[in-house]
């Protein structure tokens, strides 16, 4: 029996929208840690399931504008105010361009106003 008295087959899954996959954490796990009242970068970032890496810019502008288009397509439906769909659409801007320069930069362009 598990922890909260069910048995593995009596656990419900949840079910699944084509979101990441649900993450098991401990009871006790924290994120800030409890004690600390803080995460470390890496607790941080095993939490979010981030993944700190560089990729090359065609492979990481791909995945910006999938990210885009699959949040873009399910913003209509979903339960978040005015202020947080303005939010995460500017937030969207902010990545395009920085996105936008790095290929500018990447190709001798010359230098945007910032």
């Amino acid at each position: 029996m598990g922890q909260s008295g069910q048995s593995a087959s009596e656990v419900t899954t949840p079910p699944d929208y084509g979101l990441i996959s649900p993450i098991s954490l401990p009871d006790d796990g924290r994120i800030p840690d409890a004690t600390a009242g803080s995460s470390t970068p890496a607790e941080y970032d095993s939490y979010f399931r981030l993944m700190r890496e560089r990729p090359e810019l065609a492979t990481w502008s791909q995945s910006c504008m999938e990210v885009q288009r699959r949040v873009l397509n399910d913003l209509d439906a979903t339960g978040l105010s005015a202020q947080d769909r303005c939010d995460m659409l500017a937030g969207f801007l902010v990545v395009l361009h920085s996105t936008l320069e790095k290929w500018l930069d990447l190709h001798g362009a010359a230098e945007v106003h910032r």
